[in-house]
């Protein structure tokens, strides 16, 4: 009996010694690094400089965070999508490139009208009853036009598999960007925070267009780029836009109907923890796409990929999720003091939002890599409004603990979606049943 066990193990400690040859060899590892080093630029800075920050300015912050990633979903306006499916297919490297530089063309226009929208709301406030996020936001959003172009730039040497080039890359210029922000928040608060923000991200993008110059310059022959470019990028903008209002319905709530301001503080600072723990699921996700496009057209090999790494996500969710619901409510406490004890309550519960999203994030990837990007934007059309009657009802109910409620639920209902989903997108894609 005990050979048979320590045969087993061999096996299991084998076949485990394989799989992580296999994704270093991919660039998880490389790319995972780079994406937590982002989080601090991004929300996991905020970590180190809430220390800097009252619980308010914390709150204000995700509440201009949560407006302007939908506002770069919109700029953006799903041609990074198209970028990814057109450029991830067997063309030649010439005709790649064309189809790139088009679409960096196309996103201009949306870019622009955005930003004139967010000017025109914040001046008018009705962004939010926070009379300092309408003030700031102007300034703030300054950042969407060089994220919107980084974002179309890095989905580009995805396509092209260059994992490991675009996470060093991503490695220097955050770190540069994590010293001034830090530098720039201890000296001058939350002014500093977002001033920070803005000069990093626009000198970051100055290594990339280096790298991305040789590729403007293709001149090859691409027929209805415009056109095909659009029918990805119009559903995939409408199922991004539906997916970004859903992952922040309860930041947007919150802002709107909670008028202790001090919560909406507390529950950011959980939030951010959500944050760092979902970049493993979204760098699993980022590697994956372009796997999935590619066996498209073999429907044993694609549920054989599909369902080799749905097992593995979800257990590495599973593990994920334990470790944080003992690690962090504490950690909270003991680096943030007593008074933000209430933060690892909300973690508790948003954990959960974490573990069910996990479980149907590479289902919607493999939806993607099949160019059926309508049929996301139908899951986050039914489960968008769930959310948000889930969210009005728990937070005029229980308060900033009702958004974590609502939150945690909303995702177990929106996994059941995606998963019927999947199902029936591969019985139409291939023709014959998903089992």
């Amino acid at each position: 009996m005990l050979e048979k066990t320590k045969f087993l193990i061999a096996i299991i400690a084998s076949k485990s010694l394989h799989l992580f040859k296999e994704v270093f060899k991919k660039g998880f590892f490389h790319l995972l690094s780079a994406n937590f080093i982002i989080s601090f630029v991004g929300f996991g800075a905020q970590l180190l400089v809430a220390k800097f920050l009252s619980p308010k300015e914390l709150g204000q912050i995700k509440t201009m965070q949560s407006f302007l990633w939908l506002a770069i979903l919109l700029a953006g306006f799903g041609f990074g999508t198209a970028v990814l499916k057109l450029c991830s297919e067997k063309k030649p490297q010439e005709e790649k490139a064309f189809i790139f530089k088009q679409n960096l063309y196309y996103t201009a226009f949306p870019i622009f009208f955005v930003l004139v929208v967010l000017f025109i709301l914040a001046k008018l406030r009705l962004l939010s009853p926070d009379r300092d996020v309408n003030r700031l936001f102007p300034i703030y959003m300054l950042v969407i036009i060089p994220m919107t172009y980084i974002s179309l730039i890095m989905v580009y040497f995805q396509a092209l598999k260059k994992i490991q080039l675009m996470a060093k890359m991503q490695v220097i210029l955050r770190l540069l960007g994590f010293l001034i922000l830090v530098v720039a928040t201890y000296f001058y608060g939350l002014i500093g925070f977002i001033l920070a923000i803005v000069f990093s991200t626009y000198i970051a993008t100055l290594p990339l267009y280096f790298l991305i110059k040789d590729d403007l310059k293709s001149r090859a022959k691409v027929d209805n780029v415009f056109s095909q470019s659009f029918f990805y990028a119009r559903w995939s903008v409408a199922a991004n836009v539906f997916g970004e209002i859903g992952r922040s319905m309860d930041i947007f709530m919150l802002n709107y109907l909670l008028k202790d301001r001090l919560s909406l503080g507390y529950y950011s600072l959980a939030t951010i923890f959500i944050t760092g723990l979902s970049y493993i699921t979204s760098t699993a996700q980022f590697i994956a796409i372009p796997y999935f496009s590619e066996k498209g057209t073999d429907k044993k090999e694609f549920l054989r990929v599909l369902k080799k790494y749905q097992k593995l996500m979800i257990l590495l969710a599973f593990v994920v999720t334990v470790f944080a619901l003992l690690l962090v409510p504490p950690f909270i406490k003991f680096v943030y003091g007593r008074d933000y004890a209430i933060a690892g309550n909300y973690f508790r519960i948003l954990v959960f939002k974490y573990f069910f999203w996990s479980c149907y994030a590479l289902l919607g990837v493999a939806i993607l890599g099949l160019g059926k990007m309508q049929y996301n934007f139908f899951s986050a059309s039914i489960s968008v409004p769930i959310s948000f009657l889930l969210s009005y009802f728990f937070i005029n109910s229980y308060g900033a603990m009702g958004a974590a409620m609502a939150q945690a639920l909303a995702y177990l209902i929106s996994l059941i979606i995606v998963t019927f989903m999947i199902r029936y997108v591969i019985k139409i894609h291939f023709g014959n049943s998903a089992t």
